[in-house]
């Protein structure tokens, strides 16, 4: 019986698809975020572990297990991410499907009192401009797992007058604190 090159080709893919996915394993990756590059639903971080190995983990909405597990990573950033370990060409790559850890390079834990300015809400949390008494402006990220329970959360209204404690980073020019307590 003769095979005709279709059958052949589609043959082939199925064979190569198969020997590639055998290729594929779950691994965990911690180490230093070197680069950021931003995409359309996350970011790529490339990793730097212990041993000097470089990783690329594609961290990304769609590919996040919980989606409130969502964390942005900036370069200098140390992180532990688990995920799909697979190879393109030589380089190492992460689908990442968990951020286990992220700890931002420039992490401070402070308390801030102010009044809030505006609510922006997200799918899972929301974020609130706050002003302080003296004058700067924080972007406060509020959610459950932050606060570590749903008792611990609650929506602020616009002109209302909060004290938070969390941990203070930048982005980009932005003050933000992640919010890990309500003091009011």
């Amino acid at each position: 019986m003769k095979i005709f090159p279709i059958k052949k080709s589609i043959a082939s893919l199925i064979i190569i698809s198969i020997l590639s996915c055998s290729s594929v394993k779950t691994a965990t990756v911690s180490g230093k975020v070197l680069a950021i590059q931003k995409g359309k639903d996350g970011y790529t971080a490339t990793i730097e572990n212990s041993k000097g190995r470089i990783y690329y983990g594609t961290i990304s909405i769609p590919n996040l297990k919980n989606l409130q597990l969502f964390k942005q990573a900036e370069t200098g950033d140390t992180i532990t991410v688990k995920g799909e370990l697979w190879k393109m060409g030589k380089e190492k790559q992460i689908t990442v499907r968990e951020i286990l850890e992220l700890k931002h390079k420039n992490i401070t834990e402070a308390k801030i009192t102010g009044t809030v300015q505006s609510v922006e809400k997200g799918k899972d949390d929301y974020t609130a401009k706050i002003k302080t008494t003296e004058g700067t402006i924080y972007f406060a990220v509020i959610s459950i797992p932050n606060l570590g329970s749903a008792e611990k959360y609650r929506e602020f209204k616009i002109g209302e007058k909060v004290t938070l404690f969390g941990e203070i980073w930048k982005m980009g020019n932005d003050n933000r604190i992640t919010v890990k307590k309500n003091l009011d």
